[in-house]
């Protein structure tokens, strides 16, 4: 048996992982979806109370982004069979926007109360899509590592969120940063596709190629063709 057949049990190295066109695009959806989806929501409360509506319209508020968040967690999965992880993190990109434009309509609780909920269905949308993306980026030998990195850097997003949220609201103001964001949104579906087109086009000094299946990366082995 050659050591070809023999994978070792830690797989490839984390930077190996991490510079997959599939793994990049997962990170830069859930680093995304959850630090706009946090800034908003726990700005939210602040600017609310700045614009003097009472504590229970507030909090009804933030149940409704709650609802929205989580209820779609029964058909997003089936979502990504149907469509694929990558539409359906894009689609959650473009909810997310969909709700912070209501935002920049006014002051009212309705703008309030629906712009959450939209925000929270995108949000679901968008980390489960990069979720389920994240999981064709590994073999099974590297699930924790892949998994430990990812969380990490979305765990980064949602503590710069949250603790900078309410600074940030009484800085700018409310409607400059659902402004600001809505060029975040933007910003991020470009990158997406520019990360894609790069790695389709990048050509380089390795005869080895890489290809995606099913959003599965599949390394190709190289021939060697030696002169006799």
């Amino acid at each position: 048996m050659t050591a070809d057949s023999n994978p070792t049990k830690t797989g490839r190295s984390i930077f190996t992982i991490a510079s997959q066109r599939t793994f990049l695009i997962a990170a830069l959806g859930g680093f995304v979806s959850w630090s706009a989806m946090a800034i908003q929501m726990s700005a939210t409360p602040v600017a609310m109370t700045g614009a003097g509506h009472k504590f229970v319209q507030v909090t009804a508020a933030v149940q409704y982004h709650l609802l929205g968040m989580f209820a779609p967690s029964f058909f997003t999965g089936t979502l990504c069979n149907w469509f694929g992880s990558r539409l359906v993190m894009l689609t959650g990109f473009l909810i997310e926007l969909t709700g912070t434009l209501l935002f920049q309509r006014g002051f009212e609780v309705g703008h309030f109360n629906l712009g959450l909920i939209i925000v929270g269905v995108g949000w679901n949308l968008g980390y489960v899509g990069a979720s389920v993306l994240l999981t064709k980026s590994y073999r099974p030998e590297e699930k924790t590592k892949t998994h430990t990195l990812f969380e990490v850097i979305v765990m980064i997003s949602i503590s710069i969120s949250f603790f900078s949220s309410a600074f940030v609201e009484q800085f700018i103001g409310w409607m400059l940063l659902t402004g600001r964001l809505v060029t975040i949104y933007l910003s991020a579906a470009i990158l997406i596709l520019v990360i894609d087109t790069t790695f389709v086009f990048y050509k380089t000094k390795s005869i080895r190629t890489e290809i995606t299946t099913n959003d599965k990366e599949v390394e190709i082995p190289v021939l060697t063709i030696e002169a006799a």
